[in-house]
């Protein structure tokens, strides 16, 4: 996934030679501003996305940034994705403690692709402070995986099928999020995605509104995974509104207008 590249500047923590992430934040944070956790999609690093950040920071939210190693898939090695999730998430966690002590009460989400996996792996019992979010696609990892003819090469070499890559990440395709109560929660798909369908989403709403989330899902103009992330991240301030003011919804609404 490679996205168009703009510009902003701020903090670059990490090494992407020694860690399996890099993080940026952007923007000043303040008690009266949400911060948006933003975690990238596959093989796209910040740079690539500096312009859906900058869209935000224009919504006046401040952002907290995460790359992603290609390793993740490119080494054929299952074991890499939850050692990644792990250590993202304690990022999180460290970050949200730091800010939560400068007086920042509100924290969100927007993820995409293997990011929006990520997250999906973040919320609930595991970090009880992100409390609403963007799943810029989201679906089955494995099959996802499997349906790149280079990643799935890389598997295969290695001894992997699908079923037994289903199996090595089943714990992170279906998490125990614990209580999920107040949460709101966007998908935005495309049902021309063919690595994340939108047919598929559904499948993955039901263990968060049993949980007690609000969840909707959107469907944006794509034609493929790649514009489908492309458009979610152009119109990530208009998702984060959306699902920062969805208080009254209930249940999942599958099938709704294209946002144009």
């Amino acid at each position: 996934m490679v996205c168009p590249a703009s510009s902003v500047s701020d903090n670059c923590e990490g090494c992407m030679e020694d860690r399996l992430f890099q993080s940026e934040e952007f923007g000043p944070s303040s008690p009266t501003t949400a911060t948006v956790i933003f975690v990238c999609p596959y093989s796209a690093p910040i740079q690539k996305v500096r312009f859906a950040i900058r869209r935000l920071l224009r919504a006046g939210y401040h952002v907290v940034a995460y790359q992603t190693t290609m390793a993740v898939f490119m080494e054929g090695d299952p074991t890499i994705l939850p050692e990644l999730i792990a250590d993202v998430r304690e990022d999180i966690r460290s970050r949200i403690s730091k800010l939560k002590a400068e007086g920042v009460a509100e924290f969100g989400f927007f993820g995409s692709s293997l990011g929006s996996f990520i997250l999906y792996n973040c919320v609930g019992r595991e970090i009880p402070e992100l409390r609403w979010g963007v799943f810029n696609t989201g679906g089955n990892i494995a099959r996802g995986v499997w349906s790149m003819p280079e990643l799935r090469q890389r598997h295969e070499e290695r001894g992997w099928s699908l079923p037994r890559l289903e199996e090595a990440w089943a714990k992170l395709q279906w998490p125990d999020f614990g209580r999920l109560d107040g949460c709101r929660f966007v998908f935005a798909s495309s049902r021309r995605d063919t690595v994340a369908p939108l047919s598929n989403v559904s499948h993955y709403l039901g263990p968060m509104l049993q949980a007690g989330a609000k969840v909707s899902v959107y469907e944006v103009p794509a034609t493929s995974h790649r514009t489908a992330v492309i458009v979610g991240l152009w119109k990530g301030p208009r998702l984060v509104q959306m699902v920062r003011a969805n208080s009254s919804r209930s249940s999942a609404t599958v099938s709704t207008p294209p946002l144009v």
